[in-house]
């Protein structure tokens, strides 16, 4: 996944929307505070758009999201894996082109009104219940992620005014026929050739490094003998198992829901119903006198312009039917016996006709037979707000200034403590080593600022954690003398990869000038030769698939004819030699519709360069001035990289 990311804005990840978009959280306005406000950097200012600073701690929060949301689809990456593979410039170039475009618009008036954000919250189906937005569904949400009005609606705001300034922008894309022609002949060019390995185990024993050249080596490579940032914290876990305990529901208690919620258990008559509403009485009338006449209601209906789909009620009740309609047309519905149809009566749409398909009797279950059910429903109930108290006491207390301790003691809770670990969950050991430990909320620890204090996080499906960060250790660069075995091996590999690397040169000069590998590597302890016929179409249709293709197949597209390359893949353990021997221009007869495919792919890869052409046009009209070695400097804290690397 990582591979395919680009600093593109038109390939947004859409930052705050991060939260809105994968976890389809919604927000409208429900009087929990005005507009965005002033929002004051914390940390090293990493850049100024216009009026507006970005700064670390904001940063470092969006980064930890966009890992996040790459290891749901990634498990194994890390954040450091995240980082050093582009991340977070990724990251940083979409906060600043997020926040230009946002001020360009309301210099030029482009506007984004609340209306137009609350109309992208109703379409969200996770905040929907029965097709509408649901205010209790969208609240247990917000909570749930722990997420600020201001910073969803923020999210959301910025991607509307984006939608608005960059789509007409990419609308204007074209690609010439000719060049797509020629593009999609390259794609069925075929490419023969060889290609040998020189694993650089295969090498000879560079023998045991002096003092000297273990030092040099040390100082040249310090970023692979140094630990990354850890941090130790506390945490203290609030979580419903833990609070079921303090909830209990009495017998009366279930009785009185029992009776109150009689429908839910089968204590209400149910109705399968038809209905059509007509403009005036006298077409209402008219209809009437024609199904009590002998004319099927769905054919009278048809005759009026009614699908099945418009005239039916489905299987309802009648309150639900009043929630419809009116009082009026469910009290007449409900009234009237199975197999007929009602008078015409007046709602706020028209007149009603509805006609009774089929009755379903109330049939309630006794209670002792859903007691057990209704005992864990207000149970259930009972720990989520008891839940949402705790939280909202934690969150006061901290507010008042009371320290973790008293916190977790007031409430409760058990501390646990978490020895310092890097953010990929790995301690520094007695023996200069880092191990993996089982460390809850790491991820956690390291999205947020240590300077804040005690914070309520949540930690899972409905679980929370009141957490601190009690020490933060900087990237730390591990001395030579007790790890001394480990340098050593890191520099014998070193000089069997530098060897490797001088071999595969020696060969690649001697297969152009027209010796084969084949031929070469015979004799020399080496892996034999290996042949190899591509096509850049299934290279490319692999690649979309998110297949890795090897470096030395992509060497062999890249390769003249009659030539050969030397290539060295360190996190392959060898170097390579590639050799293309012959080239088989494509044929467009081949494939006649590959034409049309490719031009539609060019054009859309023209859209997005249009696209990031004119975001840095605004950029620099909007004034923006980025800092990279502020930048460089977080994200070397961040993976442990040594400062001045």
């Amino acid at each position: 996944m990582m591979a395919s990311m680009r600093s593109s804005v038109w390939r947004w990840i859409g930052l705050g929307l991060l939260v809105v978009a994968a976890l389809a959280l919604v927000v409208i306005d429900l009087g929990l505070g005005g507009g965005r406000g002033a929002r004051q950097p914390q940390g090293e200012v990493l850049a100024t758009v216009g009026k507006r600073e970005i700064g670390e701690a904001e940063f470092v929060r969006r980064l930890g999201r966009a890992a996040e949301q790459e290891r749901q689809r990634t498990p194994e990456l890390t954040q450091t894996d995240f980082i050093r593979r582009g991340g977070a410039d990724l990251v940083f170039r979409q906060m600043v082109a997020g926040e230009a475009l946002e001020q360009f618009g309301a210099r030029h008036g482009v506007t984004v009104s609340e209306r137009m954000i609350d109309g992208e919250i109703a379409s969200i189906p996770a905040a929907q219940v029965n097709g509408r937005f649901d205010e209790a569904t969208f609240r247990r949400l917000l909570e749930a992620q722990r997420v600020s009005e201001a910073e969803v609606r923020d999210g959301i705001r910025q991607d509307l005014m984006r939608r608005q300034l960059i789509a007409p922008v990419a609308l204007g894309a074209h690609v010439p026929q000719g060049m797509a022609e020629a593009y999609a002949a390259l794609l069925l060019e075929v490419r023969e050739g060889e290609i040998a390995a020189i694993p650089f185990g295969a090498m000879p024993d560079p023998g045991q490094p002096s003092d000297a050249q273990l030092e040099t080596f040390w100082k040249a490579n310090r970023q692979m003998f140094t630990v990354p940032e850890r941090r130790a914290f506390r945490f203290a876990m609030i979580e419903p198992d833990g609070l079921a305990e303090q909830v209990q529901v009495s017998p009366a208690e279930v009785e009185a829901y029992y009776k109150a919620n009689l429908a839910e258990f089968g204590g209400e008559e149910l109705r399968e119903m038809n209905q059509v509403v007509l403009a005036s009485l006298a077409e209402a009338q008219a209809f009437v006198r024609e199904v009590r006449g002998g004319t099927p209601f769905a054919t009278a209906a048809a005759a009026r312009g009614f699908t099945p789909r418009d005239t039916a009620l489905g299987l309802t009740s009648e309150a639900a039917l009043a929630d419809d309609t009116s009082a009026g047309v469910a009290a007449a519905a409900f009234r009237a016996a199975a197999g007929s149809i009602t008078n015409p009566i007046e709602g706020p749409l028209g007149f009603h006709v509805v006609e009774v398909v089929s009755v379903r009797p109330a049939a309630p279950k006794p209670l002792r037979a859903v007691a057990a059910e209704i005992e864990k429903k207000l149970i259930d109930e009972r720990v989520q707000a008891r839940l949402a108290e705790t939280i909202n006491e934690a969150e006061d207390r901290i507010d008042a200034g009371e320290p973790f301790s008293a916190v977790a003691e007031a409430l409760g809770l058990r501390v646990q403590t978490v020895e310092p670990v890097t953010a990929d969950g790995l301690r520094l050991t007695e023996a200069y080593e880092l191990e993996r430990v089982m460390s809850p909320l790491v991820d956690r620890a390291f999205s947020i600022d240590p300077g804040d204090g005690p914070q309520v996080v949540q930690a899972g499906e409905g679980r929370f954690a009141l957490i601190e960060i009690a020490e933060v250790k900087l990237g730390e660069t591990i001395p030579v003398a007790p790890i001394r075995a480990r340098v050593a091996a890191a520099w014998a590999q070193e000089q069997r990869q530098r060897a490797a690397r001088a071999l595969a040169e020696e060969l690649a000069a001697k297969a152009t000038a027209g010796e084969t590998l084949a031929a070469l590597v015979r004799g020399r302890n080496l892996p034999p030769a290996q042949s190899f016929a591509v096509r850049r179409l299934e290279l490319t249709q692999a690649a979309s698939q998110g297949d890795a293709i090897p470096p030395p197949i992509l060497m062999l597209l890249n390769t003249p004819a009659g030539q050969a390359r030397p290539l060295p893949v360190p996190q392959s353990a060898a170097a390579f030699v590639v050799r293309t021997v012959r080239v088989t221009p494509g044929d467009l007869a081949e494939a006649p519709e590959l034409a049309g495919a490719v031009r539609q792919s060019l054009a859309r890869e023209a859209a997005l360069e249009m696209s990031e052409f004119y975001v840095r046009g605004i950029e620099r009209e909007i004034g923006t001035v980025t800092r990279p070695q502020q930048l460089e400097a977080v994200k070397r804290r961040l993976v442990g990289a040594p400062a001045g690397e």
